[in-house]
């Protein structure tokens, strides 16, 4: 074949495989962490003891968050096709997006946005003006269940906090979610989509990777529900009680 494809992740030979410039059997596996590794394989560059604790703490704070609807969509599968617990898996990760489980990438963008606006102050002003009016919800703030704050959002903070990463898209967020309070006259806590966008874009990672660092997190979360609905099924309940109440329209 006349044309060569490139990639700087992954290459191997007869005797070894290298993820970018080191060795995996040596230099990663048993040397680095998970999240440090996936750090790195993404940016090319290990993260700092700081950073890598709060990677971790991202990756484990989106793993599960009760029997939600990428848990329901896994239990389904692995109801339907037992022996392909990726499958499963899959079905359940596949909706990571906008609405659910994702949205930390457009909070990420948005974010970056205000951050970069010739006048930031002004644009919050305006980009919360515009979405009130609009009845537009921005992701990274407020929560349908939990009060008076999210936990999880809170954690990340204190980690970044204690490890001296928070930065210009934290400080952003916090206006953000300030204005849209004195503009609606509700209360609207950071919850951890936002905290997540705004901390993955001050160590750096862009809006793709904080909706990776999702995905990657709801796959263990997941794999958990596919293991337990072997072990303790739910989907047949699930299938049931959704058929017995459904109805034709009048």
């Amino acid at each position: 074949m006349d044309r060569q494809f490139e990639t700087a992740l992954s290459s191997h030979d007869e005797r070894s495989i290298a993820v970018r410039e080191k060795d995996l059997a040596s230099e990663v596996m048993g040397e680095l962490d998970f999240a440090a590794a996936l750090y790195y394989l993404w940016t090319g560059e290990e993260p700092t003891d700081g950073e890598g604790r709060l990677l971790d703490a991202v990756l484990t704070s989106l793993m599960v968050h009760g029997t939600t609807p990428s848990a329901i969509a896994a239990r389904m599968t692995a109801m339907m096709a037992p022996e392909a617990p990726q499958a499963a898996v899959a079905s359940g990760i596949a909706g990571v997006g906008s609405r659910f489980v994702g949205p930390m990438k457009e909070c990420s963008e948005q974010l970056s946005a205000l951050v970069d606006a010739d006048d930031t102050d002004a644009a919050i002003e305006e980009f919360v003006a515009e979405s009130v009016a609009d009845g537009d919800h921005f992701p990274g703030i407020g929560h349908p269940h939990l009060d008076p704050v999210d936990p999880r959002a809170e954690r990340l903070f204190a980690i970044a906090a204690e490890e001296g990463l928070v930065g210009e898209h934290t400080a952003v967020l916090r206006q953000v979610s300030e204005q849209f309070e004195a503009e609606t006259g509700r209360r609207l806590p950071i919850n951890v989509t936002g905290a997540i966008a705004a901390l993955t874009a001050d160590v750096g990672l862009s809006p793709t990777a904080a909706r990776g660092l999702a995905v990657v997190s709801r796959a263990a979360g997941v794999t958990g529900h596919v293991i337990e609905e072997e072990e303790h099924p739910i989907g047949p309940d699930i299938w049931s009680a959704v058929d017995e109440n459904t109805t034709p329209p009048e």
